[in-house]
């Protein structure tokens, strides 16, 4: 004589059902779950470290934050991973070595480092700045923290998430150059909390007097010029990942550069208005549409 299934429970149907609806509201807008998420993850770390006065030198402010910076490639994952039908592995292709182009390797690296020479070499010669001390010691010095910039200072946390999964998504219905604006302009905005977190650079602008208003407002005007460049950069390697991380490495061991030389001066000032000035040479140069050349496949 066979066994009678038991009957579902309702309230056991009910779960499923809602778990398949919230599956359907994420599948269908993933672009708001991957920002609702990503700044879930990372406000509730670094506004807790603000109201805790945590500064991230301590040993737990900095695992924290580090968890925090990884807030976007997390919420990639876990969306990726939720979407299923191998939706991972098409995010993990930006690794592929094939999309790894030296040419755009070094474009990725020695373009901020150009344009932060630039700034300072100008900031001495017509702004009055100290002139550069860069010796043996400061070399080793900058190596190191770009070590530390590429592992635990953002890239690694970050793009993943932000070029590797946001950016596709927004350029299949918008042109590349709005998807960068409105990409550079959550970007900016998802820093907030770290004016207000001690030991980060961003709170130590606010301690020389500057207002938070234009420190806050300066900041993500750059991340919108900057991100027209990493859209660039993903574009003409056909969307290598190694290619942005460089870039975002480069970008934040030049912002670091004019402290570790003893030449401060205008030379950040300068550095955001020549990263403006390139994103828009980029943008008559090659077309909005796109920001990427025939020579993409270089």
């Amino acid at each position: 004589m066979g066994t009678r299934r038991p009957e579902p429970r309702p309230e056991a149907e009910g779960i499923v059902s809602d778990r398949r609806s919230a599956a359907l509201v994420v599948r269908r807008h993933q672009l708001p779950a991957f920002f609702v998420l990503t700044f879930a993850i990372s406000w509730t770390l670094w506004l807790a470290l603000a109201a805790a006065a945590l500064p991230i030198t301590t040993t737990t402010g900095a695992v924290l934050n580090v968890v925090a910076i990884a807030g976007p490639s997390i919420a990639a994952v876990l969306l990726t991973i939720g979407l299923g039908q191998g939706q991972l592995r098409e995010l993990l292709t930006g690794f592929y070595l094939s999309r790894l182009s030296p040419r755009w390797s070094a474009v990725a690296l020695g373009l901020p480092l150009a344009m932060m020479a630039i700034a300072i070499a100008a900031s001495v010669a017509f702004l009055g700045a100290p002139r550069p001390d860069l010796t043996v010691g400061v070399m080793g010095v900058l190596l190191v923290e770009f070590v530390r910039i590429l592992f635990l200072g953002g890239p690694l946390g970050e793009e993943l998430g932000w070029r590797g999964f946001a950016l596709p998504r927004l350029q299949q219905h918008r042109t590349a150059l709005t998807s960068s604006v409105l990409l550079g302009l959550v970007w900016g905005l998802w820093h907030i909390p770290l004016y207000f977190v001690p030991g980060t650079g961003q709170h130590e602008i606010l301690r020389t007097g500057t207002s938070p208003a234009f420190a806050i407002g300066g900041f993500v005007g750059w991340t919108i010029g900057l991100s027209v460049l990493f859209t660039w950069l993903f574009n003409q390697t056909r969307g290598s990942l190694i290619v942005v991380i460089l870039f975002h490495a480069a970008v934040n061991l030049a912002a670091f550069l004019p402290a570790a030389i003893g030449s401060t001066g205008a030379a950040s000032l300068l550095y955001v208005l020549l990263t403006w000035i390139v994103a828009i040479m980029v943008v008559v140069r090659i077309g909005r549409t796109r920001l990427a050349s025939a020579l993409r496949r270089a």
